[in-house]
């Protein structure tokens, strides 16, 4: 069913209609308001448009040093648009900055878009409230989940894929999933289709696309449990709705529980972008491997295949960026590569959904009811009709935003997330928002300006497998949602997107 649908199913508990609840410190001040536009004169006007580049700002300046990159790549004569979304920041060792949306014509730069393509969030609605989840069944239900979560690369659980079910997920995404984890198609429009075609990609064309070592086990054992780094798995409670009508519309009510999840795309799409481009993000003792691994690959495998002199310039050395016309030989390569990448990911979260049904399940009831609400890819390079031409988007750490669709706004363990709903202001350069607030966040709490709350997060952090073990387990204090509220009042205020819930944390899981 899709979370447009008018006839969601509704809860099993029907509470009187409240537009935020008062639990924690914080004033009304600190509390969002209903859904509404600010009037232009509250505030200075956070879109700025200079060229090819377009800022939005939730207050704060855009570092000159970023800035200055911002305007190189709006510079390159095949961009046409550079759009730097409020949470904009640099990550370490990545050749572009995070939190933008770039759109090309004719070329494809695999530089604009992180290796990690395909990396994204879900929002799973539950048919629970807040009272039935105590901080004992939060733990329990994220134990359930973490057993299943393979140890290394080669550990396999009852989500893992045969090799026949890998090859078809390359190809056909999602949907060749959906009879192992038991889902219907209902599911793939809720998770933006859930598959990317790509001229000649076909299951006899992998011999010749695939690397060997990604047809083994090592890509197809570990799916969709990977909760390291800044990726999380959380349990959430619906704590302010901000638009009643929609709210109602998509089946949600005060103090819902849901779970979000935020996951890598998994072991196969990183592994073979790298066989495609020199990227600075690479550990100094896989270097060898993927050199090795790269030779064999294009001027074995792939012999007679494009120039000796052309492969190596785009797979072997560091160009910073690397344009490739989309219609050469190695662009139509690069192409299916991408396709191949952002359909395995669709299924690596495939997997998630189901581990997290099955922990709900087991830690519960197998009465509870748990669905799929809205999937989302936040670092993609993908073809699109852009003022009514073909154009490829690359977003790095940006979802696409669609007028009438969800969108999905992480905050942090201890502050709250939000979902939204596309506005009128989507237009052709505003076709991106950020996936979260992390970087804002971070900014507030090293400058003291964060504010406890009465609200408790139960935090666990555990070792993965069957005997995991739980490292840490403790009840933090929520934090004022002020940080994600400017970044989310600064898309409001253009029109590109209104808040619908606020999510509040009350588990976090990391592994």
């Amino acid at each position: 069913m899709s979370p447009t649908s008018e006839t969601a199913a509704a809860p099993r508990r029907s509470l009187a209609p409240v537009e935020s609840m008062a639990t924690g410190s914080q004033t009304a001040a600190d509390r969002p308001g209903p859904a509404k536009r600010p009037s232009r004169d509250d505030a200075r006007e956070p879109l700025r448009s200079e060229g090819k580049l377009v800022r939005i700002s939730a207050g704060d300046e855009t570092p000159p040093s970023t800035r200055q990159v911002l305007e190189k790549i709006a510079q390159q004569p095949y961009v046409d648009s550079v759009l730097a979304l409020p949470d904009v920041h640099w990550k370490d060792r990545m050749e572009i900055p995070s939190s933008i949306a770039i759109t090309t014509r004719d070329v494809i730069v695999p530089e604009f878009a992180s290796m990690a393509v395909n990396d994204g969030m879900g929002v799973m609605k539950t048919n629970l409230m807040e009272d039935e989840m105590s901080s004992a069944r939060i733990a329990e239900f994220f134990g359930r989940v973490n057993a299943n979560a393979a140890v290394h690369f080669f550990d396999t659980n009852r989500y893992s894929i045969t090799g026949s079910e890998l090859r078809s997920v390359l190809v056909h995404g999602a949907r060749a999933l959906l009879p192992r984890y038991g889902f219907d198609d209902s599911l793939l429009q809720r998770m933006e289709g859930g598959y990317v075609p790509a001229e000649g990609l076909h299951s006899a064309s992998l011999a010749e696309l695939v690397p060997p070592l990604l047809l083994t086990p090592f890509s197809r054992c570990e799916m969709g449990l990977n909760f390291g780094g800044n990726h999380f798995l959380e349990v959430q409670v619906v704590d302010a709705i901000l638009d009643r009508e929609t709210a109602a519309r998509w089946g949600f009510e005060l103090g819902q529980v849901v779970v979000m999840y935020h996951l890598g795309p998994g072991p196969f799409g990183g592994a073979l972008l790298h066989h495609c481009a020199r990227r600075t993000k690479l550990r100094r003792e896989r270097v060898p491997l993927f050199f090795l691994s790269k030779l064999l690959f294009h001027y074995a495998q792939r012999m007679g295949r494009g120039s000796f002199s052309k492969k190596w310039g785009l797979y072997f050395r560091q160009n910073g960026w690397t344009p490739t016309s989309v219609n050469s030989e190695e662009g139509i390569f690069l192409r299916q590569a991408l396709a191949m990448a952002m359909n395995f990911g669709y299924g690596y979260r495939t997997a998630t959904m189901r581990a997290i049904v099955d922990g709900l399940h087991e830690a519960i009831s197998p009465s509870v009811g748990c669905e799929l609400f809205c999937d989302v890819s936040h670092n993609s390079l993908l073809e699109e009709e852009v003022g009514g031409r073909t154009a490829w988007v690359a977003r790095h750490n940006a979802c696409r935003l669609e007028a009438g669709r969800p969108t999905i706004v992480a905050g942090s363990c201890d502050i709250p997330s939000y979902i939204g709903i596309g506005g009128e202001g989507v237009s052709d350069r505003l076709h991106s928002y950020d996936h979260g607030a992390g970087h804002i966040i971070e900014g507030y709490r090293q400058a003291g300006r964060l504010s406890a709350t009465r609200d408790v997060v139960t935090r666990l952090r555990m070792t993965r497998g069957r005997r995991g073990r739980r490292v840490v387990q403790e009840d933090i204090p929520g934090q004022s949602s002020r940080p994600i509220d400017s970044l989310m009042e600064s898309f409001q205020r253009i029109g590109m997107m209104d808040s619908v819930l606020r999510l509040r944390p009350i588990g976090n899981l990391k592994n």
